[in-house]
């Protein structure tokens, strides 16, 4: 009767595992394989009722996906609970597949362990999106130098033959655009070459609210040919350590993004102030705003009131997010009807 109670429970869980969308593999506590659904049986390359009530340590050593899964196991449980992952290469279906190995300990409610679920889940799509977006970066790097040479050399002959001292305020104005459009080039060339695994930022003192102030105002002229007010509220001492080229090109993200979606008669706030020991800068709009339940998206995806697009739009705020972080900052949206604002928070002290 204990038998077939046991078998009763094995089928209603296989049920279940067939209903799943992720290959999953069930151990005891002496690794012995209890269930699997199709999906994992595939991944491991073996037939499921090969697999079946054998250790899960002691398969065929002659199958590579089953070699390449159990050292992605190994790998994964070496670290401590809570961080316990590790991704395999495995080629399967016609194409390389990318997966996400999690094993999750098993217990009943007194917590006694009777047992591990190793899940893997598919990551190809999101890996191939990263390759496409890093392909894109590098490629759009390269593209630039030639053009910001160009643009460099002419603006240093009209710095030469340019008496006006107006006019000498805005090739300045020129001038230091292109230093930071080449040093974020530079940047995200080296990300792609895998020279740094994020954006290389500086550590350096500067006044935050001189920077915030500063690029703000060269919206101005485009502000005022959309009939769009550009208002500026900087609080006092907001001295700050960072990179100050890099920060810039956030806040010229933000605000070119803003004075895009809004509307003639609208307007643009940008501020910043600090609490305590973090920089807040924020950017707002009466434009028609973003859902919140799609904010998290927005760093990843181009969103329309019409939707998310397709295409490379998103990358602005994906780069601003990545310098942003690379700050130990965190950037995020708060929209509401009455538009959107994007939040910068950085750390006063020093954060590298």
């Amino acid at each position: 009767m204990k038998f077939t109670t046991t078998t009763d429970e094995d089928k209603k869980t296989a049920a279940i595992l067939r209903c799943l969308d992720i290959a999953v593999i069930l151990i005891d506590i002496d690794a012995v394989v209890t269930n699997l659904n199709e999906q994992a049986a595939l991944i491991v390359g073996i037939d499921r009722a090969e697999i079946l009530g054998r250790s899960f340590f002691s398969l065929d050593e002659d199958n590579s996906h089953y070699v390449n899964v159990r050292a992605a196991l190994r790998s994964a449980l070496a670290y401590p609970g809570g961080e316990q992952q590790a991704e395999v290469s495995l080629h399967v279906r016609g194409r390389d597949h990318t997966y996400l190995l999690k094993p999750a300990p098993l217990t009943l409610d007194d917590g006694t362990l009777f047992g591990t679920m190793i899940t893997l889940h598919d990551m190809t799509y999101l890996r191939d999106k990263e390759r496409a977006r890093t392909n894109l970066i590098a490629a759009l790097s390269n593209e630039l130098r030639t053009p910001l040479t160009s643009l460099s050399l002419a603006v240093e002959l009209l710095q030469r033959k340019t008496p006006d001292p107006k006019q000498h305020e805005i090739i300045d104005t020129v001038v230091e655009d292109l230093a930071r459009i080449r040093d974020l080039a530079d940047s995200l060339l080296n990300v792609t070459r895998d020279e740094t695994t994020s954006i290389a930022v500086r550590n350096i003192a500067f006044d935050f609210a001189r920077l915030v102030t500063s690029v703000a105002k060269k919206f101005s002229l485009q502000a005022a040919q959309k009939e769009v007010a550009l208002r500026i509220h900087v609080g006092a001492e907001l001295e700050s350590y960072g990179d100050p080229v890099k920060l810039s090109w956030v806040l010229s993200t933000l605000i070119g993004n803003a004075l895009r979606y809004t509307p003639e008669g609208g307007s643009v706030e940008v501020s910043a102030d600090r609490s305590g020991q973090v920089l807040r800068l924020s950017v707002s709009d009466t434009g028609p705003g973003i859902p919140l339940e799609v904010s998290d998206l927005v760093f990843e995806q181009q969103w329309t009131p019409d939707g998310f697009e397709g295409g490379h739009a998103a990358l602005g705020l994906a780069i601003a997010k990545e310098i942003v972080e690379s700050h130990r900052g965190r950037i995020f949206l708060d929209s509401s009807a009455q538009g959107s604002t994007f939040v910068v928070q950085l750390p006063h002290s020093r954060c590298i």
